[in-house]
């Protein structure tokens, strides 16, 4: 059951990284715990409604994409689970977008752009695959999915000899159909390790959570809290965004953490995400650029 829960983070984790590439304007809130302000997101808006109980959203495809350039995203993923047992995920992608080629959905709203596999991608010396591209929406309240095209794809467990980096340099080479080619190289942030604390008791209203990891101070970090769901526990969905400072410590507060309904979920995830980020541009083209490093902490929701 461990392991499908954690392939399925893996998965949730890949929508993540596009999630979050859009950046919409979080909700600031100030944590006196710690003398400190983080940007708090909220990422559901109702977590009793059976939008977010039918794991709709864990894919985190729903956000906006007609505004998102083409990406390119390499991570290094470490989920730890219960009982402190560490494995370890390479993962990238590539999506390149069509914008001749909009998708609307039937009330004309642009949802996104077909994307398009122009020739041949390899990072750190491993092909990618070609795999199609799923986005799941809304349409008159009923859920829907469909297929933008293709998107590059490497994948630890399915290309044994990919191997993400931690703060380095990748190559990236993408060889078009005419021989043409476009090469450089991804450097990558230093790798995050986190660790979270639950404190307090949900009775008394003072469940929170003392997150810690190996700081750096170069740039903010993101912190993505997601509970499993605890009638379909192979599927996690995202609660919260924050963003705060890599200063190595953050007290989520209890207005967060105690109001998460054990009802609903028995575990909590929360992922650390520390990134590098940048626009390569090539012709008419800009290439969102995104080198994370990523641990994802299971603990049980008391």
């Amino acid at each position: 059951e461990m392991r499908k829960f954690i392939s399925y983070i893996v998965i949730a984790l890949t929508g993540l990284i596009i999630l979050s590439c859009d950046k919409p304007a979080p909700t600031e809130l100030v944590d006196d715990s710690v003398n400190e302000s983080a940007e708090y997101q909220v990422l559901s808006k109702d977590v009793n409604d059976e939008y977010y109980s039918n794991g709709g959203d864990t894919t985190g495809v729903t956000q906006d994409l007609t505004g998102l350039p083409n990406l390119i995203s390499l991570s290094g993923i470490k989920i730890t689970d219960i009982h402190g047992i560490t494995i370890n995920y390479s993962f990238g992608q590539t999506i390149i977008f069509d914008r001749t080629k909009p998708v609307y959905d039937s009330h004309m709203r642009l949802l996104a752009y077909q994307t398009i596999t122009p020739g041949t991608i390899i990072i750190a010396n491993t092909r990618a695959s070609e795999v199609p591209f799923k986005i799941q929406y809304r349409d008159n309240g009923i859920l829907m999915d469909t297929t933008l095209g293709n998107r590059y794809l490497l994948f630890s467990r399915l290309h044994p000899l990919f191997r993400y980096k931690n703060d380095s340099k990748m190559n990236f080479r993408l060889t078009f159909l005419s021989n043409d080619f476009v090469n450089f190289d991804i450097v990558t942030p230093k790798e995050i390790t986190g660790k979270v604390e639950i404190l307090g008791r949900r009775i008394e209203g003072n469940l929170r959570a003392r997150l810690n990891w190996n700081k750096e101070n170069s740039s903010d970090i993101q912190i993505i809290v997601s509970g499993r769901l605890r009638n379909d526990r192979h599927l996690v969905m995202p609660l919260y965004r924050i963003k705060t400072s890599d200063s190595g410590e953050l007290t989520i507060p209890a207005k967060l953490i105690n109001q998460i309904p054990p009802e609903h979920f028995d575990r909590l995830v929360f992922t650390f995400i520390r990134r590098l980020e940048r626009t390569h541009t090539e012709g008419k083209n800009d290439l969102r650029i995104s080198a994370q490093s990523i641990h994802s902490i299971v603990v049980n929701l008391p």
